[in-house]
């Protein structure tokens, strides 16, 4: 049922990224046409500040997800009832609560907005991005609910279909009115319409939470979750200084053009990230399920598979990435809309190390392994933010990213695999760092061979990204199959494809075997009525 459902979710998150991969980059070049940089600037800015807020939601939801995992599985509805009651209490709260932040922070937005001069009602602006925050708060413990049933192919489609008319309705607004509030509304506003229905789909599948009757969570289960809170809240604060405060100091010390620049970037490497991600995304419910139920050897049978998807997802991404990404912008929205080269390929970096972590964190964070390293994302985070702003003034851009990069290698790379191996599998992790080397002494090779290939190819057509684009997807794929073909890892997933086209092919028999004798009997009953 795991696998099954892992692969429904792939299948529709695929299917959807695919589509919002089109569309977005279609209104992001209408975006950039009817409003300019400086519109895209403040947009990313606004969204660190929104993000930064996020951080009062101390870790609430991933600690109430990590102790729904075992309940739902045993149908104990009571449990569930009891986490699901809380979840909603405590982020109405929430909601409010950043409301209040966001009032507070508000005065001091244009310290993060250097050289902002066309864009105008910033504080409209500000509080449709925080109303439209808070709203996602007021239906998380459903959406949380139907995650860890690993259901979320059931909403995948209906959120497909709003996307798409929101899309399509926001390019019709900014191509007649060039009005950025206009545009910002009308997303707000199917936004609200699409969690009611999404909402009401939650609450028919899972009928028994719309329970009146008050139930709670027992002594052992907040003790748990009011330990994980804690610890998560220390994380939250560390990832978003190391990964949140980009566009703020790029907003403050370089300028808001560059902000826009660099969300150009940001949004080519997340569709392509998504798309190529929800295999791993899919998996993760099923993970949190697995390390509640299954041994020791099982969970570290299936780290090592997702291991490999992950290297070789993220490793084809970022050869993919260095030789298309740049040519890509010339040809999508013409040239001078680039980042220097030093910048560009610091954030690869970045991309590469922290995405081959998604696995570890994956098992770390489904195991609730969240306390025993609470400090360290705090010292990451001094880090990573004092060796940027020190850097920014040698390397301009590029230092900014440097101070991302050091900070990752200083502390997590080394902490987060360390807790998983020991809590989890109960083995060295030795085995994970040598992994690890080989993973980027190959990532390092395929990508030097792509790349020389790639440079015979003349940059600036169409025709041109398709021909580098295709060296990139039959070298980086058809070396990694050479390579794994043989392995224990590879060959498990060649078992479960196997499998299902199996199923498939048995399940198509026997529906061609039930019509032929439906048929018969027809035939039978006719030939009857004759006689």
């Amino acid at each position: 049922m795991r696998i099954e459902n892992s692969i429904k979710n792939i299948y529709m998150s695929l299917l959807t990224q695919v589509i919002i991969t089109i569309l977005g980059f279609i209104s992001r070049k209408i975006f950039l046409d009817n409003l300019g940089l400086d519109y895209l600037g403040v947009n990313g800015i606004l969204s660190s500040i929104l993000s930064m807020m996020s951080l009062v939601e101390g870790g609430i939801g991933s600690s109430i997800v990590y102790n729904l995992y075992k309940p739902l599985a045993e149908n104990k509805e009571e449990e569930v009832i009891a986490l699901v009651q809380l979840f909603k209490k405590l982020y109405s709260i929430l909601a409010l609560v950043i409301f209040g932040l966001s009032l507070l922070v508000y005065p001091f937005i244009g310290f993060v907005m250097k050289g902002n001069k066309g864009v105008s009602f910033i504080g409209i602006i500000y509080f449709i991005f925080v109303f439209k925050n808070m709203i996602s708060y007021l239906n998380a413990h459903k959406w949380a609910l139907i995650s860890v049933d690993q259901k979320e192919y059931i909403l995948a489609k209906y959120n497909l279909g709003f996307y798409i008319i929101t899309t399509i309705v926001k390019i019709m607004v900014l191509t007649i009115t060039q009005n950025y509030i206009l545009y910002l509304s009308i997303e707000v506003g199917i936004f609200i319409i699409q969690n009611i229905y999404n909402g009401a789909i939650v609450n028919k599948r899972y009928s028994y939470i719309k329970t009146k009757k008050k139930y709670e969570v027992d002594k052992a289960t907040k003790e748990n979750l009011i330990m994980n809170v804690k610890a998560i809240f220390l994380h939250n604060i560390g990832i978003w200084i190391v990964f949140g405060t980009d566009n703020l100091l790029i907003g403050g010390f370089i300028g808001v053009v560059t902000v826009g620049l660099y969300s150009n970037y940001t949004m080519i490497i997340g569709q392509l990230r998504t798309l190529l991600t929800p295999i791993i995304d899919s998996i993760g419910a099923s993970v949190g399920n697995l390390v509640a139920t299954e041994s020791k050897d099982k969970s570290f049978k299936i780290f090592k598979i997702i291991y490999l998807i992950n290297f070789w997802i993220y490793s084809f991404t970022v050869i993919f990435l260095y030789n298309l990404l740049e040519p890509f912008i010339n040809w999508w929205l013409d040239r001078g809309l680039l980042l220097n080269k030093l910048a560009f390929v610091f954030i690869l970096i970045n991309l590469y190390i922290t995405g081959l972590r998604e696995s570890i964190l994956m098992f770390k964070n489904k195991a609730g392994i969240f306390t025993q390293d609470k400090y360290m994302p705090l010292v990451e985070s001094i880090i990573n933010l004092g060796t940027s702003l020190m850097l920014i003034k040698y390397f301009g851009l590029a230092g900014i990213f440097m101070g991302t990069t050091i900070s990752t290698i200083v502390i997590p790379f080394w902490i987060q695999p360390n807790l998983v191996y020991k809590y989890v599998f109960n083995k060295s992790s030795i085995e994970y760092f040598k992994k690890y080397v080989f993973y980027i002494v190959l990532t390092l090779g395929v990508g030097t061979l792509t790349t020389y290939l790639c440079n015979f190819i003349e940059k600036g057509s169409l025709l041109a990204l398709v021909i580098r684009g295709s060296i990139c997807v039959f070298v980086v794929n058809l070396t990694y199959l050479i390579i794994f073909f043989k392995s224990e890892e590879f060959q498990y997933l060649l078992g479960i494809v196997k499998n299902i086209v199996g199923s498939k092919i048995k399940k198509n028999q026997t529906v061609k075997i039930k019509l032929k004798s439906f048929k018969l009997i027809l035939k039978k009953t006719k030939k009857r009525k004759d006689i």
